[in-house]
């Protein structure tokens, strides 16, 4: 059976190279370019890269060009949570200028490191339940950022899935119990499960190590389908969760274009490109000295379907017509 996670982290890796270069042309030209060097970290759940290539390339269009006027401090706890306090001290004892924070996690670390240096939280879910912030429109403190919606989303993929799969009568989540958003989440599904009168069981994983145990428990069990939350950890692994959702024949439902495009069945939510034009400007603004604590969490506005056909003819579903004309994207 094909190993998805090789082939995306080798897309991931090209995908860097590619913003990299790119993100230097582009800034090479840029008129208003800073000329005061500034310091930027990143950190991350996961291994360094990913979503940072995204912010970085668009850094670049407002004048913020790593290697020249820009200094980018690359923090990630490789799927090792208890790494991230000290990476996140790390990042505060270089005193970088501002600090990116991808996920919760991520985001609640550099909290506890620092209330005096800028956060900007990449992808926040849940960020006023969990309390990251008091306010969505004027946060106060020193953190800021994106929330992407993902509990309010949750309800519409299982809707999405229950159109696929009208006799679905069970579906079970699979998420990283360590999030600090995952309550909240899974109250956003069961509400929206029972309504369609259809059941919600759980798969809880925190570390890597436990994808094995946790999926091996669940194969051949009468699941119906899968709803998998966004983290690093389950982005990161989505290679073993497809592999899984195929030899058990179960439908999959999930936050990003990119996982569809690793095998996820469909996704339903907004999109990395918004993500970092959205943070990138706050940062702009947060770097000409504006508090990050009156700059709005701002809402993600756009959201993507996105099916993969090939995944649902391997499943032996078949996708409404409906939905295969509301779609944003369709991967072969």
């Amino acid at each position: 059976m094909m190993n998805i996670d090789i082939g995306f982290k080798v897309l991931r890796a090209l995908l860097c190279l590619a913003f990299a270069a790119l993100a230097s042309l582009q800034g090479a030209s840029a008129a208003d370019a800073p000329a005061k060097i500034v310091r930027i970290g990143f950190l991350e759940v996961t291994e360094p890269g990913g979503p940072p290539l995204w912010v970085v390339h668009e850094l670049a269009k407002l004048g913020y060009v790593e290697g020249k006027n820009l200094v980018v401090e690359y923090r990630g706890a490789r799927n090792d949570q208890d790494r991230l306090a000290e990476l996140a001290a790390e990042l505060v004892k270089l005193n970088v200028d501002l600090i990116i924070a991808i996920s919760n996690r991520a985001a609640v670390a550099a909290q506890k490191a620092t209330r005096t240096i800028p956060i900007v939280a990449w992808g926040a879910h849940g960020a006023l339940e969990i309390g990251l912030v008091n306010n969505l429109a004027r946060p106060g403190g020193n953190l800021t950022g994106v929330e992407s919606l993902a509990p309010e989303l949750d309800s519409k993929r299982v809707e999405f899935l229950k159109q696929i799969v009208p006799a679905l009568a069970q579906v079970a989540v699979l998420y990283d119990s360590g999030d600090q958003a995952s309550p909240v989440h899974l109250k956003s599904t069961r509400r929206a499960a029972a309504a369609l009168g259809v059941a919600v069981s759980t798969l809880e994983v925190q570390r890597d190590e436990d994808f094995g145990p946790v999926l091996q428990a669940a194969a051949g069990k009468p699941l119906g389908g899968v709803l998998i939350f966004t983290t690093g950890l389950t982005f990161l692994n989505i290679g073993r969760i497809m592999d899984f959702a195929l030899v058990n024949r179960l439908p999959t439902a999930c936050e990003f274009r990119e996982l569809v495009q690793a095998g996820c069945l469909f996704s339903y939510g907004p999109n990395f490109i918004e993500f970092a034009q959205r943070n990138a400007a706050q940062i702009d603004k947060i770097l000409k000295g504006t508090p990050p604590g009156d700059l709005p969490v701002e809402q993600m506005t756009r959201f993507e379907l996105a099916i993969n056909v090939k995944s649902a003819a391997a499943l032996g579903v078949t996708i409404p017509k409906a939905m295969l004309m509301r779609a944003n994207e369709i991967i072969q």
